[in-house]
């Protein structure tokens, strides 16, 4: 690279080289410098214009009596600027002690620059996250489930927060602490289709497709609905919904929010203590509510088949800016489409809260998890253009999963502008995902030191990793962990840098650590449990992997052989000859930790020689519910699908079409998983510890 587009990227975080998973070292090319300096605005066209924007960069650095933001840690002194400072509290009162003995929270540094007062946010944090109570004592463990997976006899097709109360109960009885839970972002109403839960339209609000209807009109007190619900012709389209395999979304999504349109027109139409309610929400919710609710009915009115807009970027201009003057006229126009997604917004987050509310009384708490992105065609992108880098996306590096490298389409938030704007999006983000929550999983907790970013148009092994500031991220992280009393895990897999895990655990969050990848790469073996830390969260697998049966028997292997997703054919090959060699890794594994009794082990030999059958899964289980209730870790989730033997993934990573991703339901009923001896064993396998949220 040049010396000044050198300069410039160094300036903007863009890091010049990477090791790779493999050990290789990649220098970052210039072209793809200029493109990233480029998506974050910058004019990196050439040598003369990337020197403009750097003597612009120090020019305003120089300007500034003051840094954007400073985050110090409780109890110890940081450096001010040296001026003639004050300090105002969070709470607006005037504070003169010592730095160090500041008060945890968001405050403000004031200082006198001749006649001009310059003032910056000084966030004090902790130097560390919350933990449970009963983490702190000993350990918890968590029974995971996807909800939209939940089966029952009363939803309409699609797990619900009722479904959830009802699963939170019953993992309470075998004992769990946590229930954990698939992302709960809100995702694209008008597209039901799109169901990824890891890309959706807001990380900040809700799914509305969540919502149990019933229970909506009940405590709305709409009983005309009920009674409509009863109809022998509508009670037939739930039953077909019902009883799917998988989740049909766009027959839920028809389904549910025409009922929940007409008991909205009802409610709007009265002046009682449910219109109340629901207007206090509205106010407490802010503008970010405002323009969710106006994204989604302008999402709503461009996807009409006369329209046929897909995305926002293809709308007009006029409406591409949720300030502009058309989007207002637009919303005023449209009030009540806007009231109904705020209403539901309100229903959704109601029954999140009864749910949560329900299962602390039984002494579990939620698990809920943070996708990585949003979607650049949903509503937080829309809302929230600065802080987003449209032209840039997420992804990772090639690794032995993905050897071309992942592109996850979601456009990353600017590092230079969550410190221009004191990382307000960060906390907001925060704080709308602990909310009902006692644990939240941070998906790709890699990207508070660094993320991978794509520019659009080039494929992922082209990417190069960006710097986020850390040290202030992590303590922000921290300090809402504990204002929300929410412990936190950081899925830290994939391409780790040096250090990072131990910085991780210095700061109190829980690693992840996952059976499948837990190794002794040159002896081919999985470490025994006592290698696992203290500090973690152990399991099986994730969503992205494959279900313990599913590996057991090589389904995995044999997918991504006939859809094509291993490089060459002989790649194929070997990735089944070496989960052959892994099967009796595993078994020797578990015997070695006791978690099979010589004949068990014997029996799995036999089976794995054989290659596998679905027939082993219930003993599997079993020996991987020993084998992780014997590591030292905090937390130790089951992921319900394992503890019922269930062979197919919920997700495949590289496919769209060729695998039903995120819509495959659970094969047991849940009135009926309250009974299952399966689930009642492996309660009394992993312990009965149990968490009581003061």
């Amino acid at each position: 690279m040049s010396g000044a587009l050198d300069r410039l990227a160094a300036a903007a975080g863009i890091e010049p080289i990477y090791h790779s998973y493999f050990g290789d070292e990649i220098h970052t090319p210039a072209s793809t410098s200029r493109a990233l300096l480029t998506a974050m605005g910058f004019d990196a066209a050439s040598e003369t214009s990337a020197q403009a924007a750097l003597r612009e960069i120090e020019h305003r650095e120089a300007a500034a009596a003051l840094p954007p933001v400073i985050v110090v840690t409780r109890g110890q002194n940081a450096a001010l600027p040296n001026l003639d400072l004050q300090i105002a509290l969070e709470s607006g009162e005037p504070y003169a002690g010592a730095v160090g003995d500041l008060p945890l929270g968001y405050h403000c540094l004031r200082a006198a620059d001749g006649r001009n007062e310059r003032q910056c946010p000084l966030i004090v944090v902790p130097p560390q996250c919350y933990l449970l109570p009963a983490m702190r004592a000993g350990r918890i463990w968590a029974l995971s489930t996807q909800l939209y997976a939940l089966r029952s006899q009363s939803n309409w097709g699609i797990g619900d927060f009722r479904d959830l109360q009802t699963f939170g109960e019953i993992a309470a009885q075998a004992g769990a602490g946590a229930i954990g839970v698939n992302p709960l972002h809100e995702l694209h109403p008008s597209d039901p289709a799109a169901a990824s839960p890891y890309s959706p339209s807001s990380r900040l609000f809700l799914n509305v497709l969540y919502i149990n209807v019933e229970q909506a009109a009940r405590s709305c007190s709409v009983p005309e609905i009920e009674a409509g619900i009863a109809d022998p012709a509508f009670m037939r389209r739930l039953e077909i919904l019902r009883d799917g395999a998988l989740v049909d979304y766009r027959g839920v999504a028809a389904t549910k929010l025409d009922v929940l349109a007409r008991i909205h027109r009802t409610v709007r139409a009265r002046r009682d203590r449910h219109v109340a309610a629901f207007r206090r929400f509205v106010r407490r919710s802010g503008p970010a509510l405002e323009r969710l609710a106006t994204y989604e009915a302008l999402d709503e009115y461009f996807r009409d088949e006369s329209r046929g807009l897909h995305d926002w970027q293809h709308w007009p201009p006029a409406y591409r800016a949720p300030n502009d003057p058309e989007v207002a006229r637009f919303a005023r126009a449209h009030r009540e489409r806007v009231d109904f997604y705020l209403f539901l917004q309100w229903l959704a987050h109601e029954q999140l809260a009864a749910a949560a509310t329900a299962c602390r009384r039984l002494g579990t708490t939620f698990y809920r998890d943070l996708a990585v992105g949003a979607d650049r065609n949903g509503a937080d992108a829309w809302a929230d253009q600065e802080a987003f880098v449209s032209s840039a996306a997420l992804g990772a590096p090639p690794d032995p999963l993905n050897a071309l490298g992942q592109n996850w389409g979601l456009p990353p938030l600017s590092p230079l502008v969550l410190r221009e704007r004191a990382y307000a999006p960060f906390v907001a983000l925060l704080r709308a995902n602990m909310r009902h929550a006692g644990i939240l999983r941070f998906d790709h907790v890699l990207s508070l030191q660094r993320a991978f970013w794509i520019p659009c148009g080039m494929e992922a092994k082209h990417g190069a990793y960006v710097r986020y500031p850390l040290n202030e991220m992590l303590g922000i992280l921290a300090l809402e962990s504990v204002r929300n009393r929410c412990a936190v895990v950081g899925e830290d897999l994939g391409t780790v840098p040096d250090g990072f895990r131990e910085r991780l655990h210095a700061a109190g969050v829980l690693s992840t650590r996952v059976l499948y990848f837990e190794r002794d790469w040159n002896q081919r073996t999985f470490l025994p449990p006592q290698r696992y830390p203290r500090l973690a969260a152990a399991s099986v697998g994730t969503h992205d992997l494959p279900t313990l049966a599913g590996w057991w028997a090589g389904a995995d292997v044999e997918l991504r052989r006939e859809i094509a997703l291993y490089p060459t054919p002989d790649a194929g090959v070997r990735a089944g000859a070496e989960r052959a060699a892994e099967r009796v890794a595993l078994v020797d594994a578990f015997q070695r930790a006791d978690a099979l009794d010589t004949y068990a082990a014997a029996r799995l030999h036999d089976d794995a020689a054989r290659g596998g059958s679905p027939g082993a899964a219930a003993e599997l289980a079993v020996a991987a519910e020993r084998f992780l209730a014997s590591t030292p870790s905090l937390l130790v989730t089951l992921a319900i699908e394992d503890v019922l033997g269930e062979p197919e993934a919920i997700n495949i990573p590289g496919t769209i079409h060729e695998h039903p991703n995120w819509q495959r339901k659970r094969s047991v009923l849940l009135e009926n998983l309250r009974v299952d001896e399966r689930l009642r064993q492996a309660g009394r396998i992993v312990g009965n510890a149990r968490f009581n949220r003061r």
